[in-house]
């Protein structure tokens, strides 16, 4: 009977490394998928220094939109890191970097609010294939509040990786959509209405969920929490984005 309880013991052991394993392998693999529709989505700023679709950058604020578009670029490279840094189990360096994303993260909320307030005042026809420049607004605001909550949600929980993770893998996958919205195919999905950016964003979030499984055969009960909050900021993106309200506050910002 010892024997037995021994080998069960073992085997559960055994079993749970390797679910271990699979989960940290599923984080390298998101965050380089995400790094890659980065760069894919953005090529024209990266090769050219252009906007979608070789627009040009809005001249009045193009320094600060190059440092917002940096501080994505930077936060979706640091989340990659920060997953090989788990695979190869150096989690003190984990730990170290971590403080100052949590510094980083704030920033970025900063940074990107300030941003769409501008671009939509100097530069508002730009947004007209995502259903205007007032109800557009609202959507980038909204990814700010939504990656900034679940940032929130992911350093308060920094020692409970169960919640952890999903949180942070799925505030960056709030701020990659801008890349998703702009890689080919589902830059058509974009500019959809009623959903637009945040189309590809929900159909890359289930993409990841389906990933997941596929690699640890379980589903996290705190990734689909965090789901149904972006499935409900697309919502209230839609809602509130082309209410009356909204639009006649947003006057006070869109020429």
């Amino acid at each position: 009977m010892l024997t037995e309880q021994g080998a069960m013991t073992s085997h559960t052991t055994m079993s749970g490394a390797a679910t271990a394993r699979s989960e940290r392998t599923f984080h390298v693999f998101a965050a380089s998928l995400m790094l890659a529709c980065t760069l894919g989505g953005f090529r024209f700023f990266i090769l050219h220094g252009k906007g979608l679709d070789g627009d040009e950058i809005t001249g009045q604020i193009l320094p600060l939109v190059v440092i917002h578009g940096l501080s994505l670029f930077g936060w979706v490279v640091l989340f990659l890191v920060q997953s090989l840094l788990i695979m190869r189990k150096n989690r003190a360096l984990h730990t170290v970097l971590g403080k100052l994303g949590a510094v980083f993260a704030a920033l970025i909320v900063v940074l990107g609010t300030v941003t769409s307030l501008l671009s939509v005042h100097f530069n508002p026809t730009i947004y007209e294939p995502f259903g205007g420049a007032g109800p557009f607004l609202w959507t980038l605001l909204g990814e700010m509040v939504t990656f900034g909550g679940l940032v929130a949600a992911g350093v308060y929980y920094r020692r409970r990786a169960e919640i952890h993770r999903p949180m942070m893998l799925l505030a960056t996958i709030v701020i990659t959509s801008g890349g998703l919205a702009r890689m080919p195919y589902l830059s058509d999905l974009g500019v959809q209405a009623p959903l637009y950016v945040h189309g590809p964003t929900l159909l890359f979030a289930t993409l990841i969920l389906l990933v997941r499984w596929g690699l640890t055969r379980n589903v996290s009960r705190w990734y689909a929490a965090g789901y149904g909050v972006l499935v409900l900021a697309a919502l209230l993106s839609v809602a509130v984005g082309t209410s009356a309200g909204w639009l006649q506050i947003t006057k006070l910002i869109v020429p």
